[in-house]
């Protein structure tokens, strides 16, 4: 097979666009040249995770997100006209990396102007529908259009989730009107577990991460509330600048850990409390692991995947707003989903590398 030199560019809207891609990633660098394209928290974790691909960091929309859950739609809206004129620089700037730097493949995760028209180009996502709160429920189509016009960029579009039966993005990429496109390509599961045996016991998980201001806010409320929970706690932060950790009783934080280290707690975890970040529901899933969910305010795909995943019996949840996590707890449902066989990354890299 002729050697690729691929541009993988990755959102940094949270750390689960990096995460999920890591699998990839690492499986495309063994044969490949692989320029990784990020930013913030998420290239920082690429570096740390991937040897032998070389990093650019280049700002994606640099969204401002409101301290108010109510109030975080009306801010994207507002913010909108900058970030649709970033997508075009994004674009311009891509251009440019294919002609100096010899790209001859494309692949993105979730970054909209990442692509070109001399090179085929790939797009990873779980969203082919945006989702919008009750009132707006009527527009959502809109989000649908956008996608549709975005997606003729791009040779193909891969969902990372089954195409049938049981699923875990639900009505965000399932029947979604006006996407029968040939162009749209299940790919299965991606989760970042490592194959390692090792497991790090613990009674509780919490895993806190997501946009600020709304990360420290849950951050806060987690550290205040097991204070007097019983039972062996840890606590990952998410501050990939730091790697301090932190002892108190039957507890210990840590800022940031590296990824075969919080695979370990994950598959040592009794319950995770988190997100309900879609890479995080694939790492959970493939591991068959209990988890209570925690919606950041006012992000409707987590309020929506929340939901789903509750009425479904999968995962329960609660509103960051009434957590109470010695109730909370209590409410946990048992694992009742079908076994998952994560990373079948083939379905992707042999696409790409046709």
């Amino acid at each position: 097979m002729k050697k690729r030199r691929i541009l993988y560019a990755v959102l940094n809207w949270g750390l689960g666009h990096a995460t999920r891609s890591l699998p990839v990633i690492r499986q495309l660098v063994k044969e490949h040249d692989v320029i990784i394209l990020s930013t913030g928290r998420s290239l920082e974790l690429l570096k740390s995770e991937i040897s032998g691909a070389d990093f650019i960091d280049h700002p994606d929309y640099s969204v401002k997100y409101s301290n108010k859950g109510w109030s975080l739609l009306f801010s994207l809206l507002i913010q909108l006209p900058k970030i649709l004129l970033r997508l075009r620089e994004e674009h311009g700037f891509t251009e440019k990396l294919v002609r100096e730097l010899k790209i001859d493949r494309i692949v993105s995760d979730n970054r909209y102007g990442i692509f070109s028209r001399e090179v085929p180009s790939y797009f990873i996502t779980h969203q082919l529908c945006f989702k919008l709160p009750g009132f707006l429920r009527s527009l959502e189509i809109f989000s649908v259009v956008f996608n549709r016009l975005y997606f003729r960029s791009y040779r193909k579009v891969f969902v990372p989730d089954e195409e049938k039966g049981f699923n875990l993005s639900g009505a965000l990429s399932h029947n979604v009107p006006f996407m029968n496109s040939s162009k749209i390509k299940y790919c299965g599961i991606l989760a970042d577990i490592s194959g390692s045996q090792d497991m790090i016991m613990s009674d509780y998980l919490f895993i806190i991460s997501g946009p600020e201001p709304q990360r420290t806010i849950f951050e806060n409320k987690v550290l205040e509330q097991t204070k007097h929970l019983e039972g062996k706690i840890i606590i990952v932060r998410g501050m990939t600048e730091s790697r301090s950790v932190t002892e108190t009783g039957n507890r210990t934080v840590y800022s940031s850990i590296e990824r075969d280290k919080l695979s370990a707690m994950i598959k040592g975890a009794e319950v995770i409390i988190s997100r309900p970040g879609y890479s995080s529901v694939m790492e959970f899933s493939a591991l068959g692991k209990k988890a209570l969910f925690v919606p950041t305010p006012g992000q409707t795909e987590q309020e929506y995947l929340a939901g789903y995943y509750k009425d479904n019996r999968y995962f329960n949840y609660v509103d960051q707003s009434r957590m109470n996590i010695t109730e909370d707890i209590k409410n946990i449902f048992d694992v009742c989903y079908p076994e998952i066989t994560p990373n079948r990354t083939e379905k992707i890299t042999d696409e790409i590398l046709r």
